[in-house]
């Protein structure tokens, strides 16, 4: 009997690329991003310098965005809600308060109060009609 018989009756299974969590998490924010309000895109443009499309979007967005969008998506910020720097700073906070301790949206935070507060969104305002 020869070793290339033996071989034959062993098949290894094809293998398939693991997706990265990451690469998960990315995949997840973009989809979420299409829940985002038009108001909630331009305090991002103007926090992170990122024009978030309407729809499914294609590429990277950023932490801001992501976070905003999975709120969202999730629930916690109802639609009609608009974005508060009240809303913000709790984000910080949960952030802040993770396992993890890594804040990915600490450098967008002053841009994004800066503009809630030029633009009269600066208050504690909840918009509960929705």
């Amino acid at each position: 009997m020869s070793v290339s018989r033996l071989n034959r009756t062993q098949q290894t299974p094809p293998v398939t690329p693991a997706r990265s969590p990451a690469r998960e998490r990315n995949q997840n924010a973009r989809e979420d991003s299409a829940s985002l309000t038009d108001r909630d895109r331009e305090l991002i443009l103007q926090a992170t310098g990122q024009r978030i499309g309407t729809g499914t979007n294609q590429g990277w967005i950023n932490s801001l965005a992501a976070a905003v969008a999975a709120d969202r998506a999730s629930g916690r910020l109802a639609p009609g809600q608009e974005i508060t720097a009240l809303y913000l700073k709790d984000l910080e906070r949960r952030y802040d308060q993770s396992p993890t301790g890594r804040n990915p949206i600490s450098g967008y935070l002053e841009p994004a109060l800066r503009y809630l507060s030029q633009h009269g969104g600066g208050g504690n305002r909840i918009d509960v009609s929705a």
